[in-house]
Formats: structure tokens, sequence, C-alpha cells
């Protein structure tokens, strides 16, 4: 495959460390989709109102970019886990670009085990080509260079 994207959403540095790894190992262009009204991961309320919108299945206002996802021929997503689920940001993109047929791999950076949130994930990519799946547990607490590598082995056996 020669046209990939990766497409993520980070508040605190998990996913994005992931997401450059993963663009970096197979020279993927990458697409950080930024809330124009972000909350602050410094706040102990973050994790509250984050998670609500989770819940709420809130679709927040992406800042524009330049990039149109529909002209990849894969499509890696990336986001962390809030509430059990996907992050909103991410489900503003997916409601703005139907990637119904479109090659996708998901991958989740997450406190637990992320197992209900790659569901729904799933869930709602249902009619796109799931190439592969993975979740990173606390990417930046542990080991990075084994994260990193780990993350580079997953995206290889896709592409």
């Amino acid at each position: 495959m020669s046209k990939i994207l990766v497409v993520y959403y980070s508040l605190t540095g998990n996913t994005k460390l992931i997401a450059e790894t993963i663009a970096e190992s197979i020279n993927a262009k990458i697409l950080a989709l930024k809330p124009v009204k972000e909350l602050k991961a410094e706040s102990g309320r973050t994790y509250i109102w984050g998670g609500y919108q989770a819940k709420m299945k809130r679709k927040p206002k992406l800042k524009e970019f330049d990039i149109n996802p529909l002209d990849y021929e894969l499509i890696i997503l990336g986001t962390p886990v809030w509430a059990w689920t996907f992050s909103p940001p991410i489900r503003s993109f997916l409601s703005k670009f139907n990637l119904s047929n479109k090659n996708v791999a998901l991958f989740m950076s997450h406190d637990g085990r992320g197992v209900k949130a790659m569901k729904r994930f799933k869930e709602i990519l249902k009619d796109s080509n799931i190439l592969g799946e993975i979740g990173f547990e606390k990417p930046q607490k542990y080991e990075q260079n084994e994260i990193k590598e780990k993350a580079i082995a997953w995206v290889k056996e896709i592409v």
C-alpha cells in the first residue's frame, strides 16, 4: 500500500507517541485531530468531563485540516479510551468521513485492557475493512522502546 494516513487524537500524549511511531516507521502521512475547544489535560475534572462526553456520544467541533482522508488507501485510527469507549474527537471525525469499504486499522491507548472500547470502535466501523487492531497500556509509563517496537511490528504486519 502506498497512500497511508494515521489519524489520531491524544490529550495527554500516549496516543500521540504511538501514532508518531507508526507513521514514521511506514512513512505515512499523519493527522492529529484537534478540537476547537480542548479539554485541559492537567485538570482533575478533565476525566469526568471527558468521560461524560464519551458516554453521551458527543461530537466536538474539530479544527479544520487540509487532508482528505478518503484519498488514502489505508487509514490507521488511534484513540485513547475514555469511559470504556473511543474519544469524542474520533467520533467527530467518523461522523464527518464515511469509511465504509475503506481499509482501516485501529489502535488504542488505555489504562486497563480496553476490550469494551475496542468492541465499540469496531462496531462503529463495521462497514469498513478492518485489517488489524491493537491496544497499548499506558505507553508513556512503561518501557517506551518496547512499546514502540510492538507498534512497529504490528503495523508492518498490516502493510
